[in-house]
């Protein structure tokens, strides 16, 4: 009996595993160019200080197939100064992530846009 709910949940363990590590690393990928424009920003280096650190874990979805697709992903940053968090909105075009829409949010709610839209810019 143990020997069957063993090779009935270990498959399950490993499969579960491998999709969050993938999951994980598309989340990273689509988070790469938000963390480097908050880096890049002087006024969230005004708020956060510098060196600004993305926290772990992402928050919200990525998916993607052939090189395409779309993601809406909060990511926590902090810095000597405090921390906040970015909002997300991106696409996959050729296997290459790019922005539609950013915005840092402090702790106290104060937005700073750094990139604007709403997502209608995200269509394949």
């Amino acid at each position: 009996m143990v020997i069957v709910v063993v090779l009935c949940v270990f498959p399950v363990l490993i499969l579960g595993t491998l999709d969050w590590f993938m999951t994980s690393a598309r989340k990273q990928a689509a988070a790469a160019p938000a963390i480097f424009a908050a880096q890049s920003s002087l006024a969230v280096v005004a708020r956060l200080g510098t060196p600004i650190v993305p926290g772990w874990p992402i928050a919200g979805w990525a998916h993607s197939q052939n090189g395409a697709g779309k993601a809406r992903l909060t990511i926590r940053l902090s810095g000597p100064k405090g921390s906040g968090r970015l909002e997300e909105l991106a696409r996959q075009h050729d296997k290459l992530w790019s922005l539609c829409a950013l915005e840092f949010v402090g702790p106290d709610g104060v937005q700073i846009v750094l990139k604007p839209g709403d997502g209608s810019n995200c269509a394949p």
